[in-house]
């Protein structure tokens, strides 16, 4: 039998009270990943999206949120978090985070999301990142930035961010730096209830 002494019991209560909390605050299918905030505390909630762009639950996402992000307008900003996984390239990361410094990061999502599950392309192929670069005008700026050490920085930033938060699939959500929601049943089921959490924080 495992034995346990009341330092233990005492380290588990502590541990179980940021949980215990979730009954008197923000009700929602989630992990604190940080000190959550309390109901109507915020004017913008900050989402973090850590994501893979050829993820199909991210490229699911991504359609089935948008009534959420339209609901919320201003009051709702998403902070996408590319990544990769094992055995992929850079390219669309770095292109993606030019894109940022340029003001669009969304058309870049949208153009690196519609080239893989659209067309069937390959965004890890530098050949297929240039030519969306090019067709979204910002071929110099790709050529120019996408090797710099700022994006470099941001790309390392992110998969730290993402150990931090304990993120260990795609579409992740982040809000606020505290609170990680990660669908586990259908995808609208997801977001509804990613909704309701937005709901609940702002005032």
């Amino acid at each position: 039998m495992k034995r346990f002494s009341v330092a233990s019991v005492l380290a588990g209560l502590l541990l179980l009270a940021p949980l215990l909390a979730f009954g008197q605050g923000v009700k929602g299918n989630f992990v604190a990943v940080g000190t959550v905030p309390g109901p109507r505390s915020t004017d913008t909630v900050v989402a973090e999206e850590f994501l893979n762009f050829t993820c199909p639950h991210c490229n699911h996402f991504r359609e089935v949120s948008k009534p959420v992000f339209t609901k919320y307008g201003k009051r709702l900003r998403l902070v996408r978090m590319p990544i990769l996984f094992r055995g992929q390239q850079d390219p669309p990361l770095r292109l993606y985070f030019v894109a940022q410094a340029h003001g669009k990061e969304d058309q870049i999502a949208d153009a690196l999301f519609d080239a893989a599950f659209k067309y069937g392309a390959n965004v890890y192929d530098p050949a297929v990142v240039n030519y969306i670069a090019r067709t979204n005008g910002l071929a110099d700026a790709y050529q120019k930035e996408g090797g710099s050490d700022v994006v470099t920085k941001k790309i390392a930033d992110v998969v730290t961010k993402a150990s931090a938060f304990g993120v260990d699939s795609t579409p992740t959500l982040v809000l606020q730096g505290a609170i990680r929601m990660t669908p586990e049943t259908k995808m609208e089921t997801f977001v509804d209830d990613f909704g309701s959490v937005v709901g609940q924080l702002l005032k």
